[in-house]
């Protein structure tokens, strides 16, 4: 069997769960493919399986996740799609599988499992990454659950993630938050990003953007509208330097990144 894997990851977590499964897709004599949706491989056609794994921003998708989507073109034969998406907690998950499942059916996907796995949050800004001993649990859980996934998928079991509203959330707060980061937060947010005096512009955060949406101008990094707020930058910054105004220093917190995920694009 042919299957083609695509995956958008800030810190890993996504990347790691997709490879884990590619592993066990290997295993068992297929052929795979693997690459970021930032790569400009197209899927095709003739391949007998998908495969799609993403974080959840703010109870949703990242834009440029959206945005791939979108653009993917109408499929000619249904051809079987698995839709991953990894989260800080799984409770949390939101509208990130329903607005994948949905756009990939109208191109005429045929979706056969979606699923949600825990992943430690990276969202160091606001928040406090869990520390190294505890993420490495979360992730060798995850791996597991990945790979249980990957087996149930070439056993043709079928399973579909049953949306549910955050336990800590209304109704109305849920889509408040969602909206409001949908349509104001990410699209402004970039503007907050900040460096203290212990950067040393030494342009390991433009390296690795994802989204290329840093630059190094007159010796500082400046951020551009197409961040996803990945936290890419912030976790991978060797002084940890980088902060959002209003949020304060990330010094003395938890960084995260999967141990295993190498991003450099250069």
């Amino acid at each position: 069997m042919n299957i083609e894997l695509k995956y958008f990851s800030g810190t890993g977590n996504s990347y790691k769960i997709i490879d884990t499964c590619k592993e066990i897709f290997i295993q068992n004599g297929n052929k795979v493919t693997l690459s970021s949706i930032t790569d400009t491989s197209d899927i095709n056609e003739k391949t007998d399986l998908i495969g799609f794994c993403f974080p959840v921003y703010a109870f949703g998708i990242p834009r440029i996740c959206r945005k791939y989507l979108l653009d993917l073109p109408e499929f000619k034969r249904p051809i079987n799609t698995i839709v991953l998406i990894t989260a800080g907690d799984s409770d949390e998950a939101g509208l990130s599988v329903e607005e994948s499942t949905e756009i990939l059916k109208k191109k005429g996907l045929n979706i056969t499992y979606s699923e949600v796995i825990h992943m430690p949050s990276n969202w160091i800004v606001s928040m406090n990454p869990p520390p190294k001993d505890e993420a490495q649990l979360i992730i060798n859980i995850g791996v597991k659950k990945a790979m249980k996934i990957a087996q149930d998928v070439l056993d043709s079991v079928r399973h579909h993630h049953a949306f549910n509203y955050p336990p800590r959330y209304s109704k109305l707060g849920f889509y408040k938050d969602y909206y409001l980061f949908k349509w104001i937060g990410v699209s402004s947010l970039w503007r907050n990003f900040r460096t203290d005096d212990t950067c040393d512009f030494c342009g390991l955060c433009e390296k690795i953007c994802p989204t290329d949406s840093i630059q190094i101008v007159d010796n500082k990094p400046k951020w551009a509208k197409t961040c996803e707020q990945c936290m890419r930058c912030v976790n991978y910054c060797p002084k940890q330097a980088i902060f959002q105004k209003g949020e304060g220093s990330t010094k003395g917190k938890n960084i995260y990144y999967e141990p295993t995920f190498k991003p450099f694009k250069k």
